[in-house]
Order: C-alpha cells, then sequence, then structure tokens
C-alpha cells in the first residue's frame, strides 16, 4: 500500500483542474490499464499538491505537471488511540426504501454527522468535526477532526476503499494521523 504525495506545477498541469481529466490521468500513473482492478484514491488538497493512495507505486512522473514525490507508509494505529482526520467526500445516500437501491441523492448539512458515524462505523469514533463546502457535483466538503480509533484494521481497510461517492474523481480518501 502506497501513499504518495506528489507536488504538482500548476502552470504545467494543463487540464488537471477538472477532476475527471485528473483521475484518469492519476489511474493512469497507478496503471495504464483501464479494465485492472486496482485501488486508487486521490485528493487534491492544494493547487500544488496531489496525494495518491494506491495499491502499486504510481509512475508520477506521467502526470502532467508533476515535480516530484514522496512516498509514505500507509499508518497502521491501534484501539483506542486519538487521531487527526481529514476526508473530502460528496455525502450521499441512496433514496430507495432498503437503502442500497433507488437514485443517488445529495445529504443535508444537517444531515452530516450522522452520515460519517455509518461510514466510520467499526473504524473511528468521531469526537469532533468540522467541514467545508468545496463546490462539485454532487457537492464535494472538505471534513476534519479528531477521532479515537475502535479498529485499526477497519480502519486501514476503509482509507483502503474511500468513503462515499465521487472515488474517481478525487473524492473518498480518508487521512488519519496521531494527534
Amino acid at each position: 500500500m502506497y501513499l504518495t504525495n506528489i507536488r504538482l506545477d500548476p502552470y504545467r498541469a494543463t487540464g488537471m483542474q477538472e477532476w475527471t481529466v485528473m483521475g484518469k490521468a492519476v489511474r493512469g500513473a497507478v496503471d495504464p490499464d483501464p479494465e485492472a482492478k486496482v485501488r486508487v484514491l486521490w485528493a487534491r488538497l492544494a493547487p500544488d499538491m496531489l496525494l495518491v493512495s494506491s495499491d502499486t507505486a504510481p509512475a508520477w512522473g506521467k502526470l502532467p505537471g508533476a515535480v516530484s514525490a514522496t512516498f509514505h507508509p500507509m499508518p497502521l494505529h491501534e484501539a483506542g488511540e486519538t487521531v487527526e482526520w481529514e476526508l473530502i467526500s460528496a455525502p450521499t445516500e441512496r433514496r430507495g426504501q432498503d437503502g442500497k437501491s433507488g437514485k443517488r441523492v445529495p445529504v443535508p448539512e444537517s444531515g452530516f454527522e450522522a452520515w460519517l458515524d455509518r461510514r466510520l462505523e467499526g473504524a473511528l469514533e468521531v469526537t469532533s468535526v468540522g467541514w467545508k463546502h468545496l463546490g462539485g457535483r454532487p457537492a464535494r466538503y472538505h471534513f476534519d477532526g479528531l477521532a479515537t480509533v475502535v479498529d485499526g484494521e477497519r480502519l486501514r481497510e476503509l482509507s483502503l476503499k474511500g468513503i462515499g461517492a465521487g472515488l474517481q474523481t478525487g473524492a473518498g480518501l480518508l487521512l488519519t494521523q496521531e494527534a
């Protein structure tokens, strides 16, 4: 599992302002085979910073505007540990009676804390949360806060799998670090 911080030159990263373009470029850098089932999540945290979580090491030089890359180990936290967490996600739910079918609709801000509790259940117990609207469609939000680790392995799996909608276009990457 790789967590790679890629520094970008925003003036050379042509077309990379669009989430779909960036998603295709990141996926191509991780695995050029579009039929492959590799796991890759990414988030553009600033105009010059891209964070990629993937099963294989990204060929970061293939990304337009990439200047350098730093590889980090994916953290493994122990139960009971307090962590700082961040998540860029598009909070949505299914409209169907069973909650698993039907049209996907945005979660209103009044439902964010309950949505996060359901998504992080078994991995983190959120003790504080804040969010900022980022835009997009479906609407993306940058969540952050403090939490207590319930199960380190479950947290790691959630970090690999992603949370919410828009996983192919820069949403869903859960980041944690010791508080």
